[in-house]
Order: C-alpha cells, then structure tokens, then sequence
C-alpha cells in the first residue's frame, strides 16, 4: 500500500498542482464579476433565464420581458442591439479561454502519465480522461443547437468543477490498473544489484519531484499567458457591466434584472 499511495500523491501533486493554475477560470485575481442569471447565446438571439424561466430575450435591437415585446424608442433599440453586440463578441471568448485551459491540463495530464508509463499506467488513459471532461464541459457550455450557454456562478464554480472531476477521473484510472502499477513499481525497485529498498523509494520521489518541477517549469510561461488573457476579458465585461447599468436605467423594464455583478450580488440592487 505503501507503493500504491506513493503512486497517488505523485499524480496528486504533480497532476493537479502543475494544472491548478490554468484550471482556474475567472477573470483575474483581482476582479470580482460574477452572473446573476444564465445566459443562452444562438444566432442572432440572447436569453437571459432564472432556474429555466426566460426573463427577457434580445432580438437584434428587439426586446421581449417575460414574454412581452417592449416598445422601444431609437436610443433604446440602440442600447439594446449594442448589448446583443458585445455578448456576441465576449461569450466565445469566455469559452476560448476555458477550452484553452483545458488543452493546458490536458497536456499536463499527458505528461504525467507518459512518465509513469513505467510503472503500469497507460499514457493514452490520461488523453481518455480530458476527452470526458472537454464531453463535460460541452454539454454544460453548448446548447442542443451550437450555441454558447453559460450559466450563473459558473465563474465562480468552474475551477472546483474541473478539480473534482479531475481528481474523480484520475481516482478511477488508478484504482482500474492498481494491480499493474503495483506489479510494475515493485518491479523497478528490486531490479540492480546495489541500494536497498529505503534508497530506491528514495530515487522514486526523486524522480516524482523532478518531474513536477519540469511539468512546472514547461506549463508555467502557457498559464501565465491565460492568465493575462483572463485578466484582460475582465476589463471587458467590466465595460459591458457598465453598458447594461445604462441599458437597465433607459430601460424601465430590464431594472430589476441585474446579470452582469461586481462586488457583492447582494448589493447589486444598490447600484
């Protein structure tokens, strides 16, 4: 069992820990941005819904509230369409980035399976795991018809999504080829005829931190490159937070709806 957990915590460490940073999507350290409500994105339509009930949808430079077409004068339409504009322009970008972030994980996922080939791991389960979560993450970004989704909190959640599904995943890959990785690593430990088993447990954490400072040292220049990129979208939806504080006061009937938050949703109403 010894061996068994050694196996685990050097996945643990050096598959989650080099990955933990590009995993995280949200805009920046420092920017505090969340969604009240999801958003549906499909063609030359934006819906905005609470718990599956649509609360306004745009059309253009046409506006429904809960149902109901809302009249509009020109300076209102053109709040309107330039809303519907830049959701069209920043969601694919929102979804970029998280997708960019996964090939970031995947790649170190890759690599860490690649290097524990030797003791029993398949190299190809660690491109079988991404597979499931990118089929994840589409399913909760994608609608039926190729649109963009995204859903309220899910700035918020997705880091910890993608770090229990992870975790989970690899939990599940380990534990199916146990035996092999026990026969392989007590293999490679009792072969040569010098050092005693505390030394060769010795040169396999050796070898296991080696490989996470490599894994770092590779996927460290990519992660920051995301991370500026998320920094930069945040100033972004920044700029939209404010076109929708400006659509929502010449707009009686959006006032109550409140999608793009900084700061304290609670205190969103203050605005």
């Amino acid at each position: 069992m010894m061996i068994a957990r050694s196996v685990m915590l050097a996945l643990a460490l050096f598959g989650f820990g080099a990955a933990a940073e590009p995993s995280q999507f949200n805009f920046g350290d420092e920017c505090e941005l969340s969604l009240s409500y999801d958003i549906e994105l499909e063609r030359d339509r934006l819906e905005v819904s609470d718990a599956g009930e649509t609360l306004y949808r745009i059309q253009g430079d046409q506006l429904w509230v809960r149902g109901k077409s809302v009249d509009l004068d020109a300076s209102q339409r053109a709040l309107v369409r330039d809303y519907h504009a830049e959701m069209e322009r920043q969601l694919p970008e929102v979804v970029e980035l998280v997708n960019d972030a996964l090939t970031l994980v995947g790649n170190t996922l890759d690599t860490v399976f690649t290097e524990l080939a030797d003791f029993g791991l398949d190299p190809s389960q660690g491109t079988d795991v991404m597979a499931r979560i990118q089929d994840k993450v589409n399913a909760s970004m994608r609608t039926e018809n190729g649109g963009i989704r995204l859903s309220a909190n899910a700035m918020d959640n997705f880091s910890d999504e993608l770090d229990q599904t992870l975790e989970t995943e690899i939990e599940s890959v380990i534990s199916a080829s146990m035996g092999g990785m026990l026969m392989a690593l007590g293999q490679a430990m009792s072969e040569g005829d010098s050092g005693d088993f505390e030394q060769r447990m010795e040169d396999f954490g050796t070898r296991m931190e080696r490989m996470g400072e490599r894994i770092e040292t590779e996927m460290e220049a990519q992660a920051t490159a995301l991370e500026q990129r998320a920094n930069a979208m945040c100033g972004e939806w920044q700029q939209l937070d404010l076109l929708e504080q400006n659509m929502q006061r010449q707009i009686p009937e959006l006032a109550e709806f409140d999608l793009v938050v900084q700061g304290d949703p609670d205190l969103a109403m203050l605005r």
